[in-house]
């Protein structure tokens, strides 16, 4: 029965595997989606160098998938994602064997337990619990894009696995293969996401369960020594081998004059060597000290020691772990050789950031920090672009900045040396505002109100000086208690528990949450239960109950998992505690390490993918209380059928049903379709400045994968605050000429010029090239002094941008029809004290274009477009810098339309697949997408424009085709809504209009009174739900008395007292 056992449990977890791969392929998003997506498959396919601290491993995998798209660019996306898909596949495989696992060390003993009950329940089990976490929110949204996330998950789960099968072989010769085999998926593992590191102290506790009675004692050792090797690890030799190849580099280039990464040759060399002699000589020699000279050689080398800023405390640790290395040469060879061998294959693992190096120093048109020398690649792998987080100790939001200290230098290449070009500089805080375990540490406003809004603004009153006045002033340091309250309902109440109730109870729907009682909550399908929390069914709009996205498991999957949790405590409490670890490892304790701040700019729960795959295994074990609970009246094999038939049913087929048409993207194109859109709004060999990234690394992965546009230039406009980012400006790219920057490269180094002062010496205006100049000249007067550090400012407020106007009509910059109406020049009012670095480098391209290449902005009403929104022409999906003044009017209406050329990209250039196909499901982040590009808005305002200049029939043409693109039935309404109202009444569609306003009203006045009908302590927290739908009758009226319709107008005026005078009401 034993081998009968093997035989079901190896079939029926590949059947696991094929029923979740194919799920998977089947609902693939067939090209890039959006955030980092895009950005990863651009990589892949060209191997270039993505966002720090980079993905090398999981690059070369999709590098190798996408040879199977056959040459054809447009499959590339979708051979990545299957990657994704097929990774996805092989976890689910993975995690059947591990509770399969679990649960034969509980139920099948020894050979007379293998019973044809048991064995059906312990095969139910994994079956329940594996594709109970394969039909898991969170984990098929990553399984089928191409993101790190699924790769990762494989990783965790081929660990763990392997792990539990060195349980079982322990005492057997050659069990450490298993042990090298897990440090090689580890190794390897880096170089797709340190998630998988998480199961280190899951791995530590097999171990010594496996080796060691249990004791307390023993158990804190195994805890303390897991958080010392994830330590080691990733603060160790992850950045560790790159600080001693960065200290080699400069004494062989700065002191001996050796080239450029000859230092890091050398060490490596020297490194690799050592390792190898090492563990060569603690395998096959008995001498004691020759072997530790080998070990403490290679520990050295590795920078394994480097764990702090402080020598002192390195060198202690170097003492220490030294130490470890003579008592095992002298006492415990085999141990050693075991430690050296893993160090080994980690390394070997780790190895593949060496393809960061050799693609970054190839110069590729991606290469994000341009890792190509050591002191590069240590900022890239440390992500020192994105800031710290205190963790341990530091201050609260409104700490008082008491100084400014300089630490560490940056070093850059020139002249064939390293030159120090920067110096970091750490704030130093009023101490009476620091504390252990911050966990409201961000001063951002908007962050600060939301720290109030979960513990109220009470605290310790303290007198500061205030640094702006000079005078005393009183703030409120908040208490310990407020600081771990945010921590318990926001870090881990709001960015945890509700995640992981989203997959175990069910999901409100995929709006992206802030708090309110209205979106993006968890709920369980039961009234009682969730009306007082996210509202009654009774009376809810027909959109909120229909959602897709709303998914409801009644509990069931919670429930099972509670039941397997506290069945396995009783039954097998060793293994109990090391899934409780995995589970604790990969949820709270990232929690506690993130320490996020408020208003996340997407929902985070991708990030705890691995502490839902432990609950899972409480989910398959869950089945086996269940079957213990029937065989006594039953007997074994009805038992077993019973509870797994019970359980499959209510479980997995239930959350695989429920999820299906949320979780279906196999005819979803808009990310793909936005990004072409962006590059063909602009003219030939246009420079177009993006801003976030989501409107940059789509329209990267167009270029990069698909070859689209190659001849325009984007120009990410946080991403020119850097030195790297300018550098690349400046090289061509593809069919893209430089960018005409004039700064040199030591006066935009990082630290230098992040901000430029504006200081008005001059009232007259001076032209962009003149001001550029100014700073370039390398004169004393371009600078000042400031905490006795240089500062370049700029002498004047009015910059002029001259206009050659023959050029401008000649290139096509400027109809000729409208020639009489080009300005002399573009006028930029500086205000405020300062401009930014990226502010500076737009300055300095718009002053040395001269009108050579067109040039587009993405958007407006920002710092960044230098307050030259009305001379921005509307051409597509983005705005052309013309000389022909506009109209400036707020954040929706700026600049000018060009009809003709906006006509064509929207009507005939633009495509928009899937976005009105009833079996495609749009999401919220591709509807907000298409709201942040204004998709709708921007025909709204065509065919208003064209019925503005009497074409009629093509306003007619133009906003038919809005609506027959994105239907209310698919994109539901937005603020723009009412522009279409209004391009309907322009274009002489009065009784469309009409039904439209009417329709539009009744959506709010629903969707508001359903929300005040709601117990009042709902209401008051989605008040901001109802003054949306006020704000928005209020755009429905406007409309209708702006076009005559004051009949309904009034009565929509009518319905709108009702609810205001309710909403009021509740406010008093």
């Amino acid at each position: 029965m034993m081998k009968k056992y093997r035989l079901w449990d190896n079939i029926t977890g590949w059947v696991v595997f094929a029923v979740a791969t194919v799920t998977y392929l089947l609902t693939l998003e067939p090209t890039m989606s959006l955030w980092d997506c895009s950005e990863f498959i651009a990589s892949a396919y060209k191997l270039e160098v993505g966002h720090p601290p980079g993905a090398p491993f999981f690059m070369i995998l999709g590098n190798f998938f996408s040879n199977f798209a056959g040459g054809d660019e447009s499959k590339v996306a979708m051979m990545i994602n299957g990657m994704s898909g097929l990774a996805s596949g092989l976890t689910i495989l993975f995690l059947f064997w591990t509770i399969t696992h679990l649960a034969r060390r509980i139920f099948l003993r020894q050979e007379s337990d293998y019973t044809t009950g048991r064995i059906i329940a312990v095969i139910g089990a994994g079956l329940t619990g594996a594709l109970a976490y394969a039909f898991s929110d969170t984990f098929w949204f990553s399984a089928v894009e191409g993101e790190v996330y699924a790769t990762s998950s494989l990783f965790t789960a081929v660990v763990f696995w392997a792990m539990l099968r060195w349980e079982d072989v322990a005492d057997e010769p050659y069990a450490d293969r298993w042990i090298i085999l897990i440090a090689f998926m580890m190794g390897v593992s880096i170089g797709v996401h340190l998630l998988n590191l998480l199961a280190i102290p899951a791995i530590v506790f097999v171990w010594y369960f496996r080796k060691y009675p249990f004791s307390w004692k023993g158990f804190a050792i195994s805890l303390v020594v897991s958080v010392l090797l994830i330590v080691l690890v990733m603060y160790g030799i992850i950045p560790g081998i790159v600080r001693v190849t960065s200290a080699f580099e400069l004494f062989f280039v700065n002191s001996l004059g050796m080239p450029f990464n000859s230092g890091m040759y050398i060490h490596l060399l020297l490194f690799i060597s050592a390792l190898i002699l090492s563990v060569w000589y603690s395998f096959t020699h008995t001498s004691g000290p020759r072997i530790f000279i080998f070990a403490a050689v290679t520990l050295l080398l590795s920078g394994i020691w480097l764990l702090t800023d402080s020598l002192v405390a390195n060198i202690l640790f170097l003492a220490a772990i030294s130490w470890g290395a003579w008592y095992l040469s002298s006492r415990q060879r085999e141990a050693l050789n075991t430690v050296m061998t893993a160090l080994l294959v980690i390394v070997i693992g780790y190895s593949s950031f060496a393809a960061i190096v050799i693609r970054s120093t190839a110069n590729p048109p991606m290469n994000e920090n341009n890792p190509s020398n050591p002191f590069a690649l240590l900022y890239y792998l440390n992500r020192e672009q994105y800031g710290q987080r205190p963790l341990f100790y530091g201050p609260y939001y409104n700490a008082p900045v008491t100084d400014y200290v300089k630490g560490k230098p940056t070093y850059n290449p020139s002249d064939g040396k390293y030159i120090i070009t920067n110096r970091e500089t750490t704030r130093e805080y009023d101490e009476r505002f620091m504390t252990v375990f911050p966990r409201m540490w961000s001063e951002s406003p908007d962050h600060v109100r939301e720290y109030e809004k979960y513990v109220g603004t009470g605290g310790k009153p303290i007198r500061v000086t205030d640094p702006q006045s000079g005078e005393p002033t009183t703030l409120r340091v908040p208490t310990f208690g407020q600081n771990l309250a945010f921590m318990f309902r926001y870090q881990l109440g709001f960015m945890y528990f509700r995640y992981f109730m989203w997959n175990f109870s069910g999901r409100q729907n995929d709006i992206q949450s802030t708090g309110g009682p209205v979106n993006g909550n968890w709920i369980t399908g039961i009234e009682f239960l969730d009306a007082p929390r996210t509202g009654s069914l009774k009376g809810m709009p027909d959109d909120m109950r229909n959602d897709p996205s709303r998914n409801t498991y009644f509990l069931l999957p919670l429930l099972l998992g509670l039941v397997g949790f506290l069945w396995h405590f009783n039954r097998d409490v060793r293994n109990w505690w090391i899934v409780v670890l995995l589970f604790v490892m990969t949820g709270i304790a990232i929690v506690i390490y993130l320490n996020q701040y408020p208003n996340q700019p997407r929902e985070r729960d991708y990030a705890y993918a691995g502490s839902f795959y432990a609950f899972a295994v409480w989910i398959g074990l869950g089945v086996l209380a269940l079957f213990e609970l029937l065989r006594k009246a039953a007997g074994e094999t009805p038992a077993a059928v019973v509870a797994s038939v019970l359980t499959f049913a209510a479980v997995p087929v239930l959350m695989g049903s429920q999820n299906w048409d949320d979780h279906d993207r196999s005819g979803r194109y808009l990310g793909r379709e936005v990004a072409f859109n962006y590059l063909n709004s602009c003219a030939p060999n246009a420079i177009i400045f993006t801003g976030g990234d989501n409107d940059t690394f789509p329209l990267w992965y167009a270029q990069e994968v698909e070859g689209v546009r190659t001849d325009v230039r984007i120009a990410n406009l946080m991403l020119l605050n850097t030195d790297w980012y300018i550098d690349q400006m400046k090289y061509k790219a593809y069919t893209s000429e430089p960018l005409p920057i004039s700064l040199p490269r030591e006066l935009y180094y990082d630290g230098v010029n992040n901000q430029v002062a504006v200081l008005e010496r001059v009232k007259e205006p001076a032209t962009a090239r003149e001001v550029m100049k100014f700073i370039t000249s390398g004169s004393d007067v371009s600078k000042m002094k400031l905490y006795g550090e240089d500062l370049w400012y700029i002498p004047t407020r009015t910059i002029r941008i001259p206009v050659d106007s023959a050029k401008v009509v000649a290139n096509g910059t400027v109809r000729p029809e409208d020639a009489d109406k080009i300005v002399p020049y573009l006028e930029i009012n500086l205000k405020g004290s300062w401009i930014m670095k990226n502010q500076l480098l737009v300055l300095d391209i718009l002053a040395h274009n001269d009108w050579d290449r067109p040039i587009y902005f993405v958007a407006g009403q920002n710092d960044d477009a230098l307050g030259l929104e009305e001379y921005f022409q509307l051409e597509g999906l983005a705005y052309r810098l013309v000389p022909v003044k506009g109209v400036n009017k707020g954040w929706f209406e700026y600049g000018r339309i060009n009809t003709d050329i906006l006509y064509d990209n929207l009507m005939n250039r633009f495509s928009w697949a899937g976005s009105s196909d009833p079996d495609v499901y749009i999401d919220y982040y591709h509807k907000r997408t298409l709201t942040v590009v204004r998709a709708r808005l921007n025909y709204a305002k065509l065919a208003r424009q064209l019925a503005a200049e009497g074409d009629s029939v093509r306003a007619k043409e133009v906003i038919n085709r809005c609506m027959e693109l994105f239907p209310v039935s698919k994109m539901g309404y937005d603020f723009y809504f009412s522009d279409i109202i209004s391009a309907f009444f322009a274009a002489g569609e009065r009784e469309k209009a009409m039904e439209l306003a009417g329709d539009f009203a009744d959506y709010y006045y629903e969707r508001s009174a359903y929300i005040l009908d709601q117990k009042p302590s709902y209401a008051f927290y989605a008040g901001a739900e109802v003054a949306n739908g006020l704000q928005m009758m209020v755009q429905a009226i406007r409309v209708c008395f702006d076009n005559g319709e004051s009949a309904l107008a009034e009565e929509i005026n009518g319905r709108y007292n009702e609810l205001y005078a309710r909403y009021a009401a509740l406010n008093q």
